[in-house]
């Protein structure tokens, strides 16, 4: 028994594209009076792209290993230990805590889209506290609580 849920950040994923075709076009057209060099366009696209590539998602999936909370294709994943958690509750973000990777005054914001998250405390050789943002809190607190007995 497993939960997973992906998360899709086309807001993201829209205004990095429409940036890339952008400087795509202005590079093949050579258009201003300094057009931009290969090798600066080069890099600059492959980091749009790869950037693309970490965050276009977030994908949460809570099973026997622990939870677990993946951005796009992988290289960001954060494990949590089922057996380290202490609490667990049901919050809304607020605005100025924004989407993405956050330090925030309560601990680590993972979110791609919305403003309602859990809240997790787990102790890790100190106490810690996540926030998980979701589009739907209660079935992933409810099952997490059902799964690890909490």
């Amino acid at each position: 028994m497993k939960y997973e849920k992906v998360q899709i950040g086309w807001g993201m994923i829209l205004i990095f594209s429409i940036v890339v075709i952008c400087l795509t076009i202005s590079y093949l057209m050579k258009i201003g009076d300094n057009p931009l060099p290969t090798k600066v366009f080069v890099p600059i696209i492959a980091s749009f792209i790869l950037f693309i590539l970490i965050f276009y998602r977030l994908k949460i999936r809570v099973d026997d290993e622990g939870i677990h909370i993946i951005y796009g294709i992988g290289l960001i994943h954060i494990k949590i230990n089922p057996l380290e958690i202490i609490q667990i509750k049901i919050i809304k973000t607020s605005l100025s805590q924004g989407l993405g990777i956050r330090i925030t005054e309560k601990g680590m914001l993972y979110n791609i889209q919305g403003r309602d998250a859990i809240e997790m405390t787990y102790f890790n050789g100190k106490s810690k506290t996540v926030l998980i943002g979701s589009k739907d809190t209660i079935a992933l607190k409810e099952f997490i609580e059902k799964k690890y007995s909490l």
